[in-house]
Formats: C-alpha cells, sequence, structure tokens
C-alpha cells in the first residue's frame, strides 16, 4: 500500500498535515518552496556579505550577544552552537512525537523566516521519508523556543547524535550509521543555520498537534460514554431524561461546543428506549448527567482555540532572528514566545479536569445502583475500578495547576519563558488519565445494563455496549479491561 504524500507549499500546513506525517506520511516540498526557501537564505548571504552584526550569525548567544563571531570560525560556530543546546535529559520521544516535532521544523522553514539552504530542508525530509528518528530526551525545553529537542534532531542532520531503532527496541544507533543504512550523507551547517534549525517551538507545535487529535477524539468517545450511560439509568430506573440534550436548550445558550455535544449524544441514543413514548421518566436528573453538553462543549471549545493557535504557528515566521525577504533584512524579536499556545494547553488541561470529574460521578451512580448485584455475586467487573477514577481524578485536579508562568532561565537575557513543553506534557498526562476515567464509566455502564437483562438500543450504543460486554466476558485484568475499553471508546463507530 502507498504511503500518504505531504506536499509542502508555501501555504501555512495544517495540524492534520502534521498528524498525517507523524503516522508515516511521506513528505515532498513543492518547487515555489525550494524558490522561497532560496530567496531567504539570499537575504543572509546579503547579510553576511555586509558584515552587519546579526544574532546568532557573526555575533555570539545569550549573554555573548555583541561579541563578535569571526567568519573564519563560522562553521566552528555552527557545531559548537547545536552541542551546547544538546542539554536535555529523561526519556526519549516516542517516533511518532519526534516525527512531529522534525515536520513542525521543516514547515517552518518554508514560511521563509529561518534563512536556511533548500538543501538543509530536504536532508530534513529525507530523515522523515527514510524513518530516521533522533532520540529526543523528553526533558529541557523551557518555552522559549524547543532548543534541547531540536538540537537533537539537528545533530543527528550533521551526523553527530542518536537514533532509534525501528519498532524503538534495542539500543539506539549512531546516527553516521543509520543515516549510512538509509543512503543519506551527513551536512555540515552554513553559517546562520546552527541558530536558525533551533528558534522554533517545533515540539510544543508538532506534539501539540498529536495533542489536539487525541483531544478531539476524546470528546466524541465522552459524548459516546455519557449516551450509554444514559441507557443504562434510564433501564435501571426511571431516569435518563434527554431534555438537556434536546436542541431547544442548546439554542439557548448558544454555545458551539454544547451544540455538537449535545447532537452527537442525542444521534447515539436515537431510535433507542430512551425515545419510547409514555416511558416514565424523572423531571430532572442529577448535575453530572444533565449537564454533560455543557461540559463536553467546553472540552470541544478547548480544542478549537488550542487549533487556531496551532494553525496561527504553524503560519507564523517564528525565528529569531527572523529573516523578512520583502525588506531584505534579519531582524531580531520574540516570536518564539508562544504564550497563547501555552495557555491553550494550560486551558486544555483544566476542562479534561471536569470532564472526568463529572464523567466520575457518573460512575458512582452506577456503582451504587450495581451494589445489590455486586453483592449477589451478579456483576462482571471489580467494584474497586471506581477507586481507580477516582484516583485518576485526584492527579488531574492537580495537573489542572497552572504551570506556565516563567522562570528565569540561562542568564539575564533569557529571563522568562512560558514552560509551554511542561504544559504540553502535563495535557498528554491528562488526556491519558480521562480516557481511562471515561473508559471505566463506560463499563460500569455496560455492567449495570448487563446485570439488569437490557440491551442499548441507541442507533450507537447498542453496538459499544454489544463491545464492552464481549470485553468483560473475557475476564480480564482491570489494567487491561480499561485500557482496551479505552481502544473501544476511541474506534467505536
Amino acid at each position: 500500500m502507498s504511503r500518504r504524500v505531504i506536499v509542502l507549499t508555501t501555504d501555512a500546513p495544517t495540524t492534520d498535515d502534521i498528524v498525517a506525517i507523524a503516522d508515516g506520511a511521506t513528505v515532498e516540498l513543492s518547487a515555489e518552496v525550494r524558490d522561497a526557501l532560496a530567496a531567504s537564505r539570499a537575504v543572509v548571504e546579503r547579510a553576511i556579505e555586509a558584515g552587519e552584526p546579526v544574532y546568532g550569525l557573526n555575533r555570539r548567544l545569550g549573554a555573548g550577544r555583541d561579541a563578535a563571531v569571526d567568519p573564519a570560525g563560522f562553521a566552528e560556530f555552527q557545531r559548537r552552537t547545536i552541542a551546547n543546546h544538546r542539554g536535555g535529559t529523561g526519556e526519549p520521544l516516542a517516533a511518532r512525537e519526534v516525527r512531529a516535532v522534525i515536520a513542525a521544523r521543516l514547515a517552518g522553514f518554508t514560511r521563509g523566516g529561518a534563512g536556511v539552504r533548500p538543501e538543509l530542508a530536504e536532508a530534513y525530509a529525507a530523515l522523515l521519508d527514510a524513518g530516521v528518528h533522533p532520540v529526543v530526551p523528553r526533558r529541557g525545553s523551557v518555552g522559549a523556543a524547543d532548543l534541547t529537542v531540536l538540537a537533537e534532531v539537528a545533530a543527528v542532520v550533521t551526523g553527530d547524535g542518536l537514533v532509534l531503532r525501528d519498532g524503538g527496541d534495542g539500543p539506539p544507533r549512531p546516527a553516521a550509521e543509520a543515516l549510512a543504512a538509509a543512503g543519506l550523507a551527513p551536512l555540515a551547517l552554513a553559517p546562520h543555520e546552527g541558530i536558525a534549525v533551533l528558534s522554533a517551538n517545533a515540539y510544543s507545535i508538532g506534539v501539540g498537534a498529536l495533542v489536539a487529535s487525541d483531544a478531539a477524539a476524546l470528546a466524541e468517545a465522552a459524548d459516546l460514554t455519557v449516551a450509554l450511560s444514559l441507557e443504562a439509568v434510564g433501564a435501571a430506573s426511571p431516569a435518563g431524561n434527554l431534555s438537556p440534550y434536546s436542541t431547544v436548550v442548546a439554542d439557548a445558550r448558544g454555545g458551539t461546543g454544547q451544540r455538537a455535544s449535545a447532537e452527537r449524544i442525542r444521534d447515539a441514543v436515537a431510535g433507542g428506549a430512551l425515545e419510547r413514548p409514555g416511558r416514565t421518566v424523572s423531571v430532572q436528573d442529577p448535575l453530572a448527567f444533565r449537564t454533560a453538553p455543557q461540559l463536553h462543549g467546553a472540552l470541544r471549545e478547548a480544542v478549537d482555540r488550542l487549533r487556531a493557535e496551532l494553525d496561527l504557528e504553524l503560519a507564523a515566521r517564528s525565528e529569531n532572528p527572523v529573516v523578512d525577504v520583502p525588506s531584505g533584512r534579519m531582524v531580531s524579536g520574540g516570536n518564539f514566545q508562544a504564550l497563547p499556545l501555552a495557555l491553550a494547553f494550560e486551558n486544555l488541561r483544566l476542562v479534561l479536569a471536569h470532564v472526568a470529574s463529572a464523567s466520575e460521578r457518573r460512575t458512582a451512580a452506577h456503582s451504587l445502583a450495581l451494589a445489590p448485584s455486586r453483592a449477589a455475586g451478579e456483576t462482571r467487573i471489580p467494584g474497586l475500578l471506581l477507586y481507580a477514577a477516582a484516583a485518576a481524578v485526584a492527579e488531574l485536579r492537580q495537573l489542572a495547576a497552572p504551570v506556565t508562568l516563567g522562570i528565569t532561565t540561562l542568564s539575564g537575557v533569557e529571563d522568562h519563558a512560558t514552560l509551554a513543553p511542561v504544559a504540553l506534557q502535563l495535557a498528554q498526562r491528562s488526556l491519558a488519565l480521562t480516557g481511562e476515567v471515561l473508559a471505566i464509566e463506560a463499563l460500569h455502564a455496560t455492567d449495570l445494563l448487563g446485570v439488569g437483562g437490557a440491551t442499548a438500543t441507541g442507533a450507537r450504543t447498542g453496538a459499544l455496549q454489544a463491545s464492552l460486554s464481549a470485553l468483560v466476558d473475557d475476564a480480564l485484568p482491570a489494567a487491561t479491561l480499561a485500557e482496551t475499553a479505552q481502544s473501544v471508546l476511541r474506534n467505536a463507530r
């Protein structure tokens, strides 16, 4: 089967393009992008010839920003720039995350602000197409450009560093060996390219695109889980009132996220027992049930906000100095300070904590309803799965605390940072925990239906119950059960 091809043009790529590349698509640079890269590089070459003082080109970095670099030492300056920034620690990024980082930095090159040669951009594309994935330690960037992360990518391009083995098994390979095996040659960095490859938030943008995609899928899973819970409580009691999910209620407030969530829940239970005429139903369910569209709507809107910030960054020229082709200048600035993106990660974590908290409360209601059957030995899932959900929510509440208030870093020059990568990593953890909490809710709803001999009859809930019930019948260990249930929710149609 042929691999998908993403062609980078002078139009900004999308978050979906980054996700596709992370998932294995190959990359091509259009002729117009090569021309744009050449035009951007020409500005750098003119600055070199003119000898005008430019940060990171013929002036040193950080506190040494006003110290000159001898043109005879340009090549060594590039090497030392990369080596000095390889300060990351911790577990390496997964290959999919590394691909997202490379894709985001390559996309940044195409915007024209970096001033790199076309052949350097081609070298980054070649890494992706050959599946050469640098070993990138997870910890080190503080959100004033993802310096430590991008230094590891640049090191591999130049023949240094380490590369993940296929499948992630076994010790890493030396970059030179991996490049040779892929038919690629190391590339020496030209003047200015040392800082140019580093000056971007490609980790926060690239892996952020994966987070946005995962969060959007989680919003869908959350709506479907609520629909199954409504079927379960409706089969066991007069609960399951559908009025909070009506267009009347959604339109009365008018939020786009709430409308979308309410519609998805209505569609999932459509045609089922909850819509049966004359069914006895309570006038109002507990808040964790009846405010789900508002909560899940907030999640959908948080995802939209995150995608909007990612799209802005993917279209931006965030380098410092930024190459401006129209004016022919290299201009120092601070576009790498992506606080709006960092705050979008913060907001997402807070919303996820609310979504998971309500899910845990619905699970508690199911667990209470299951108590007589549990005492009789008729339930099929461990009762203390509820405790796992409660523990996850407790952690989510801690993760929701802000982390982006800036810190002083290396010197009096780099004196503030957004900590966007830390906010991103906490968002990843929050997504994983929320997915687990929702899976535990869905399992409890399935068990509640099962002990009552009921079947979910909604347009989408019936198939979901059947899939989850088959899992429960397999008597899997609780951890495996919850993990597999998450996969069922993600793939439910």
